[in-house]
């Protein structure tokens, strides 16, 4: 099975990847256009007897709530994919009908076989079955409402904890074997997906391995930073050699050309990391000679001076003399792009950067920094700006998939 996600997401794609035993890829029309998410799943789903592709929020949200960019429906549609709805079923019953006839109705081109309910009542189930078929769908399953299931999938303020941070994988699949699976018609599924129309593109040829450059790579990934897309690895060894830094347990920066601190909760790990000054000491010594550091949203907070939640405060690296302060809602969230106006060693002057970012945080500057990336679209740092640099230090809240530019290439150009 090959598993993808529509839109840009670093939380779900953990979980397809621990079920499918193989990275999870992201399909996202808005940061790679059209042709982008079609190569990029024919490329990906290749060696697949099934591809899985998880939407994102409604099946018609859109970017501008407007056009269908970037929503499932359009990535249905560019790939030809049948579509299952997973309908929440709790305290509704001929409703569903109404719902399920406007989604068909509202968009032809989007082919809705069947639909799978979930928080029913046995009873409830039972009417539904007897009902949905009318409106041309078939019911795949009916999943009742379970503590354990609520329990497994538990959410906090950005989503679901990441399975890299859980260690708990052979619970969750019990769980899912358990309260999930018994009740939808896997083979069912199967067949609706083998209704898939083909792709009308041309397959990407098989092209020689690149060449294994020199450049030496450190990524921060642990519990507290986890956001990474699967590719920013993939291009990291692809450069050179990568090496693996554990902000709660590691004392030193190993010997490396660049530091990548990728998001994740250091808010939620912030009493652990503060313990660990002697990575500070040494980070901040890497910065002192020159190294290049590279960080994104989390990694953004762990370079300020410290982090305030809930009035308890944590000291951070302090490469940046700033606060960051943890708030009750987001700050920043969804698509944002500008920019490069000033020399940063990510980007030549010019370069424009697309990505997103999503954070309840805001970083409280206390002295005066230079800001590399003018936004068109999104929060950033505040005052439509983002991108701290500091030397060859640059740290912003905007997340950027590598397939749109290589933050990589750049830094390891000149090593």
């Amino acid at each position: 099975m090959a598993p993808f996600k529509v839109g840009p997401d670093y939380i779900d794609p953990t979980y397809h990847a621990a079920a499918a035993g193989r990275p999870s890829r992201n399909l996202d029309v808005v940061l790679m256009g059209e042709r982008g998410v079609v190569e990029r799943f024919i490329r990906h789903s290749a060696d697949a007897d099934v591809a899985v592709i998880e939407g994102v929020l409604g099946l018609y949200d859109s970017i501008d709530g407007v056009s269908e960019l970037g929503s499932t429906a359009h990535v249905a549609k560019l790939l030809k994919a049948p579509v299952v709805l997973v309908l929440n079923g709790e305290r509704v019953n001929r409703t569903l009908r109404a719902i399920v006839r406007g989604l068909k109705a509202f968009d032809a081109g989007v082919q809705i076989p069947g639909v799978v309910l979930t928080n029913v009542t046995e009873r409830q189930a039972a009417k539904l079955v007897k009902s949905l078929p009318e409106e041309g769908v078939e019911v795949l399953g009916a999943v009742p409402k379970s503590s354990k299931i609520a329990e497994i999938f538990s959410y906090r303020h950005l989503g679901l904890t990441p399975v890299t941070e859980r260690g708990d994988q052979p619970t969750i699949f019990d769980v899912v074997e358990r309260h999930v699976l018994p009740y939808i018609d896997i083979d069912r599924v199967l067949d609706i997906a083998k209704t898939a129309g083909d792709l009308e593109w041309e397959r990407p040829s098989s092209a020689e391995p690149p060449q294994v450059g020199r450049c030496r790579i450190g990524i921060f990934f642990d519990r507290a930073f986890t956001f990474y897309y699967p590719e920013v690895f993939e291009e990291a060894m692809s450069l050179g050699s990568v090496e693996f830094i554990n902000a709660l347990k590691d004392g030193e920066v190993p010997d490396v050309d660049v530091v990548f601190i990728g998001g994740g909760f250091p808010e939620v790990f912030a009493a652990e990391l503060s313990r660990n000054k002697p990575l500070f000491a040494s980070l901040r010594r890497y910065v002192e000679r020159g190294g290049k550091l590279y960080a994104e949203c989390g990694g953004l907070m762990y370079l300020t001076s410290s982090i305030i939640i809930d009035g308890e405060e944590y000291g951070m690296a302090d490469l940046i003399d700033a606060v960051t302060v943890m708030l009750k809602r987001p700050v920043g969230k969804g698509y944002a792009w500008g920019r490069v106006v000033e020399e940063t060693p990510i980007a030549p002057l010019g370069t424009e950067l697309k990505g997103h970012e999503f954070h309840y945080s805001k970083i409280i500057l206390r002295e005066k920094v230079k800001t590399a990336i003018k936004l068109e679209r999104g929060v950033g740092v505040g005052g439509g700006v983002d991108g701290v640099v500091k030397g060859n230090m640059h740290a912003q809240y905007l997340h950027i998939h590598p397939y749109t530019y290589s933050v990589f290439r750049s830094l390891c150009r000149f090593t």
